[in-house]
């Protein structure tokens, strides 16, 4: 199955990881599911990125310091 929504990824990593923490599981489907899962750590964190910096400029922040900045000023 070819990932293509963050979501799908997500929920991929989800049934890998329970996998993973099975006792019956053998060395080569761990290994093969925990370089499968790494890709996805992967996909998950360029379309985190990419959705990020869409934001940044719907909401015209091109500074990371000054958007972190205005959080911590409307919290206090």
């Amino acid at each position: 199955m070819k990932i293509k929504t963050f979501e799908e990824a997500l929920a991929r990593l989800e049934v890998i990881s329970k996998r993973l923490e099975q006792e019956d599981i053998m060395l080569d489907e761990a290994v093969n599911l925990y370089e499968e899962g790494m890709k996805l750590v992967d996909f998950c964190s360029k379309k985190l990125e990419e959705s990020e910096n869409r934001v940044r400029l719907i909401t015209g922040v091109k500074n990371k310091d000054m958007e972190s900045e205005e959080f911590e000023r409307d919290s206090e």
